[in-house]
């Protein structure tokens, strides 16, 4: 009635005796987009920070208030 099961692995384990770093060529082009795409997402944060900062100085009080001045 009770069967154990037993969950199978998701993914092999690693081979043995090949550290880690040296398994992927750094010549490899999809070791190098995974390598870069860190850096791209950090860059497209910092330019969604910046965009939304823009966009509270164009929408703050103080600049409509400048605005209606300078007209």
């Amino acid at each position: 009635m009770s069967e154990e099961t037993v969950p199978e692995a998701a993914s092999p384990p690693p081979p043995q005796g090949q550290p880690y770093f040296d398994r992927f060529s750094e010549d490899d082009p999809e070791y190098m987009r995974l390598r870069n795409r860190a850096a791209d997402l950090r860059q497209d944060f910092n330019l969604m920070e910046q965009k939304k900062r823009v966009t509270m100085i164009l929408q703050s009080p103080c600049l409509e208030k400048a605005e209606a001045w300078a007209q």
